[in-house]
């Protein structure tokens, strides 16, 4: 998962450009139960695996797609693997479901997906279970030297000891969740801080008020502290949150703060609203405040995080880190 979070986000939380995951929520499901089983002829080339899961709880209707993460055996760390993949399970209507494919991993691969999507249905009931079966290419010799004495050298075959070359695989749902449907009170709390402020309409899409009104245009001043972005990095040890917050380790939220203008022009993004409130305060009708300094627009976050029952979870939140600022 934390290759996969790194794939998917800078150091700094932030998803990358074009996005590659297609959802915002990726869960990795632990599986209830695992069956191992080898094949009489040729134990070491031919297993499968019979793996449940339960789903209950879990939004399916929300999902994009489904994946099995085939992992590498320990034993095979540097070692080119290549196997055939039979996955099978049940479907809705109790009718079996099969798909087949490939396998193929370089020495310097861990991991690799195939898509189940087929296979994973919003009427699972709760429960999936599902069989994998590997068939792979024997290892290749590797020439070793031996001998005795000075001067006296010679080579043999040497086959590389029979182990599995793919471990249980693992299980990946690609889910597009609501906004707020964190599984952690506290990130709800944190996420509902950043949202408090809802998007203004921009100022210019129907014209602005600023134009129309006397002689606003010639009281321009430049404020001393002017309103504007404000870098400010945070890490999640400090926040207490370290514990369950696997990635990214820092974060910079950045906030707007400063005096907005006595005018506020089209780069501030101002919506009319905010132009008839600061020249109210201008003209001293009534205690009315000036327009406050917050920001307009934010860029999502990438969290990787753990859930209470020990399942890791990558998932993107809208709106947690400040682009630029405005004035209303």
């Amino acid at each position: 998962m934390l290759s996969l979070y790194n794939r998917a986000a800078d150091t700094d939380g932030r998803p990358r450009e074009p996005r590659i995951l297609g959802s915002n929520t990726v869960r990795l499901i632990r599986s209830i139960s695992t069956h191992k089983r080898y094949s009489a002829k040729s134990p070491d080339l031919q297993y499968s695996y019979t793996v449940e899961y339960e789903l209950k709880a879990l939004p399916l209707e929300k999902l994009v797609r489904a994946a099995f993460v085939h992992l590498r055996s320990r034993a095979h760390s540097q070692q080119p693997v290549s196997c055939g993949v039979s996955v099978s399970s049940w479907g809705p209507a109790r009718r079996p479901i099969s798909s087949g494919g490939s396998v193929t991993l370089r020495p310097q691969d861990q991991w690799t997906e195939t898509d189940i999507t087929p296979h994973v249905s919003p009427q699972s009931e709760g429960h999936l279970s599902l069989g994998v079966q590997y068939q792979c290419a024997k290892d290749k010799p590797v020439k070793v030297a031996v001998g005795r004495g000075k001067g006296r050298r010679r080579t043999r075959g040497q086959p590389t000891s029979p182990k599995t070359q793919l471990r249980v695989p693992a299980l990946l749902l690609f889910l597009e969740e609501e906004e707020g449907g964190a599984p952690r009170q506290r990130v709800e709390s944190a996420i509902t801080a950043a949202r408090s402020v809802p998007r203004p309409r921009r100022s210019n899409e129907l014209g602005n008020i600023g134009a129309d009104i006397p002689n606003y245009t010639r009281k321009n001043s430049v404020a001393k502290n002017q309103c504007k972005l404000h870098s400010y990095r945070v890490t999640f040890r400090e926040l207490g949150w370290d514990h369950w917050i696997i990635a990214p380790h820092k974060y910079n939220p950045r906030y707007c703060s400063g005096d907005c203008p006595r005018i506020l022009h089209y780069g501030y993004n101002s919506p009319n609203h905010a132009i008839v409130q600061n020249f109210i305060s201008e003209m001293g009708v009534g205690e009315v405040p000036p327009p406050s300094c917050v920001p307009y627009k934010y860029k999502p976050m990438s969290v990787l995080m753990m859930e209470k029952n020990g399942s890791i979870v990558y998932k993107e939140y809208e709106d947690m880190i400040a682009e630029s600022c405005t004035c209303r």
